[in-house]
């Protein structure tokens, strides 16, 4: 029997915030969830008014259009490397229950809570890897913990929730190192987009090289749009036929298809978000540094990890009287290897991140600005 697993809160959480606190969704400052504080794009929003009555159908069981407008977008691979998903979660559910059942996995830590809960819903034990302080990887430190029963490895690059970005070469030794021991990888890339030369460091176009290799993404992060649940993953031609015979049917839906075709396609919107996150990113980092009280972590991508450095404030403190302002951050004390002292704060609109930083004055400093 699979052993039992206590839920875990992710950020974005607005409805129960809401219901908490009494903000309306639309008044809720939500630095929890690195979602693209632009929103989705106008042409995804567009394309669903214009489609909606398509709801009437069934949804397309193998949409190839959408699948042909993400191979344009990430280059270097077909429409039969991608296999789509309720969201990049369901294929992280699927691959595990595939190919890591009753085996060990191993999980650098920290990292998202959800790749231990997958492995443990099929009866497969973590194995977590501490990283070193700074969040990088050591490769060596990572091989030495593979076993006889170890059957799949989970990297995140960028990480998360430090924000860190890996090269390419160091993850395709990891790749080499399991494909010798017919191990299976996965390397979830879902904030890759936020990156301006990802062809640089994007594993995607090997997966016609190395049949271990499976990457997802999703359509959430930086194309802002969560609540449609749509995620894909890319995989080798032969992996993506196996992983189909176990895809839930009709688990995509038809405004998800129309959305993701829309906004892969709005080109502006893309170089629009990436230039404004870096910006926002670089103002928001400096800003709360300035406090001296806090300790920003390097990131790449559109959030930024922090360590409280007053030992008397802690995390679920600090969000508690974030709280009563209509803020929600991102408490780390529940990723393994970090504790109370770590919160992520996702960067949002330029007027939000004033907004932000005038709490915490008034909260750490008990300022009024």
């Amino acid at each position: 029997m699979a052993e039992k697993v206590t839920r875990r809160p992710h950020g974005g959480d607005v409805w129960n915030f809401s219901r908490k606190y009494g903000f309306p969704i639309e008044k809720i400052i939500d630095f929890s969830a690195p979602i693209n504080p632009l929103g989705p794009s106008p042409e995804a929003v567009k394309a669903i008014k214009k489609l909606s009555s398509l709801i009437r159908f069934y949804t397309d069981q193998n949409p190839v259009e959408l699948k042909r407008d993400i191979c344009e977008y990430i280059g270097g691979i077909k429409p039969d490397n991608i296999i789509l998903g309720n969201g990049s979660v369901e294929l992280i559910y699927m691959f595990v229950d595939v190919f890591a059942r009753g085996s060990e996995v191993i999980i650098p830590v920290p990292s998202f809570t959800e790749y231990e809960k997958a492995a443990l819903r099929v009866n497969a034990k973590p194995i977590f890897v501490e990283m070193s302080e700074d969040f990088s990887m050591d490769i060596d430190k990572l091989k030495k913990c593979f076993s006889d029963n170890t059957r799949m490895l989970i990297v995140c690059n960028p990480h998360s929730p430090s924000g860190r970005l890996f090269g390419k070469e160091a993850i395709l030794e990891l790749v080499e190192f399991c494909e010798d021991r017919n191990i299976h990888i996965l390397v979830d890339e879902n904030y890759m987009d936020f990156i301006n030369s990802e062809q640089d460091y994007t594993l995607a176009p090997y997966v016609h090289k190395y049949g271990n290799l499976f990457v997802v993404r999703s359509f959430s992060k930086f194309f802002g749009m969560p609540g449609l649940r749509l995620g894909y993953g890319i995989a080798s031609d032969e992996l993506v036929r196996l992983l189909e015979d176990f895809r839930l049917p009709w688990n995509v839906s038809v405004l998800s298809i129309i959305a993701g075709q829309a906004a892969l396609k709005d080109k502006s919107f893309i170089e629009k978000t990436k230039s404004y996150i870096a910006s926002e990113r670089r103002k928001l980092s400096l800003m709360l540094n300035e406090l001296n009280m806090l300790k920003v972590f390097p990131s790449e991508v559109n959030f930024l990890l922090v360590k409280i450095l007053n030992k008397s404030i802690t995390a679920t403190s600090l969000k508690s009287k974030l709280s009563k302002k209509g803020i929600m951050i991102r408490s780390c004390e529940d990723f393994r290897g970090l504790d109370e002292s770590y919160i992520r704060i996702s960067v949002r609109k330029s007027e939000e991140n004033m907004f932000l930083i005038k709490a915490l004055k008034e909260t750490l400093l008990g300022s009024k600005t």
